[in-house]
């Protein structure tokens, strides 16, 4: 009955367990859905040069705690003395030979010993420190897990800026494949005598200007590729489709339990659980110390033939206790205490921020939707007038210059729509870094 008993509490742990795990994946799931994205982000994060930096830092944490837990081991050293004395006590005696002198020193001492300490007990000074470069050690793999979002937040922005870049790259490129059928047009014309060579130059000077944005634009996709290169350590080009929609990321509406996954808010729960170790070590350091000694080697000077060298040792125990300490233990403290509340106030004010921030974002999407319905109607009607405006061009209704300004205005609100909707984007892509959203 007791087995069974004890089966079914293991079960019911197991399930508890199991859920916390799941529950803990489901909150840390990146809101990205982008796969290519995705194995961008991951590499940046595995192969960034200040990655690898931060990491190898990582390294000095476990060697600080075997140097502390070194002070549980026995120290031993090697001590080598000479002594040249003068003058040398001595004592004159009569006896019944005559006068006898003992000299209770010699003029050259020697000494050749091995001592051994060993600390007994230190009332928790060692564990302390140890408590302390672990905390430590969890505030440094806090940082190093918020360098890597912010290197994956980076990603994102420039995943976003070559998809739009090349959109307004397509946009361009369809701009002057019109100005060139233009031309065309208006070559036609002219041979039959219903156009200027005005309208040619015209059209050709619309054309040269239109090449020099779309390559300003691809020399803008190139330096991103490069961003994109530096951040990864692989080559991006043909990765990053130009899709007519973004990725499938959501406008956060709410901060949520930001304490708990805000970046610069987990560092400074990490700085205050630091600050409690300093408190204790006022305290702490202020108990004694209980260690043991030992030595042992050769020397002369030992009676009654002090000439000679013989074996010696000691072995002894001491009690180290502070009384007065140079650093004032209560001083620091209060100092301790200070910065903690300083410490609480600036997540009151990293919250307020957030808060704020959020609010912006949000303001700042709601109006980007707003202009992204007109100029999308903007889009259409500029279109339909572009196809009307060439039938009338065609028939001789309308002149080039009325013909060009209809293009134009296609390629203005296409270029403008392409804008709105990365700037929609980055509004996503912004409330979930003000929140803390984990992209990796």
């Amino acid at each position: 009955m007791k087995r069974i008993k004890y089966n079914s509490m293991n079960k019911l742990i197991s399930g508890l367990l199991l859920f916390l795990f799941v529950q803990q994946g489901m909150a840390q799931e990146s809101p990205v859905k982008d796969e290519g994205l995705k194995g961008l982000i991951q590499q940046a994060v595995t192969n960034y040069p200040r990655i690898k930096e931060l990491e190898a830092q990582l390294k000095s944490d476990a060697v600080r705690g075997e140097i502390i837990r070194a002070g549980y081991l026995p120290s031993v050293n090697g001590n080598l003395s000479y002594q040249l004395s003068a003058p040398v006590p001595k004592a004159e005696f009569e006896t019944p030979a005559g006068k006898s002198i003992i000299q209770f020193s010699p003029y050259s001492n020697y000494n050749a010993a091995i001592n051994v300490n060993q600390l007994i007990y230190d009332f928790g000074k060692t564990k302390l420190q140890l408590d302390r470069n672990q905390a430590e050690h969890a505030l440094n793999l806090e940082n190093l897990d918020n360098s890597r979002n912010a290197i994956a937040y980076q990603v994102a922005q420039i995943y976003y800026n070559i998809q739009f870049t090349q959109k307004a790259v397509q946009v361009q490129q369809d701009q002057i494949s019109s100005l060139k059928e233009n031309e065309r047009l208006i070559q036609a014309r002219i041979r039959n005598g219903d156009a200027l060579e005005y309208d040619l130059l015209t059209t050709q000077v619309r054309t040269a200007n239109s090449t020099n944005r779309l390559t300003d634009l691809q020399s803008q996709l190139e330096k991103q590729y490069v961003l994109m290169q530096w951040l990864t350590g692989t080559d991006a080009h043909g990765k990053i489709p130009a899709s007519d929609t973004y990725d499938g990321l959501t406008l956060l509406l709410d901060t949520g339990d930001w304490q708990s996954n805000n970046p610069d808010a987990k560092v400074i729960q990490k700085k205050l659980d630091l600050y409690q170790y300093d408190l204790k070590s006022a305290t702490v350091n202020s108990r004694p110390t209980l260690s043991g000694n030992a030595s042992g080697g050769y020397r002369n000077g030992i009676q009654p033939d002090i000439d000679n060298f013989r074996l010696n040792g000691l072995v002894g125990v001491g009690l180290s206790i502070p009384i007065l300490s140079t650093d004032r233990p209560r001083l620091r403290q209060k100092l301790t205490r200070v910065e903690i509340e300083t410490t609480k106030l600036s997540m009151q004010t990293l919250g307020a921020n957030i808060q704020k921030d959020l609010a912006t974002v949000q303001q700042d999407y709601k109006n980007l939707q707003e202009k992204i319905g007109n100029t999308s109607v903007l889009v259409q009607q500029a279109e339909k007038a572009y196809k009307l405006a060439q039938v009338r061009f065609k028939e001789g209704l309308i002149t080039n210059v009325e013909l060009l300004s209809t293009q134009t205005n296609v390629e203005d609100a296409k270029l403008q729509l392409v804008q709105l909707q990365y700037q929609s984007q980055l509004d996503k892509l912004e409330s979930h870094k003000v929140v803390g959203t984990r992209l990796f």
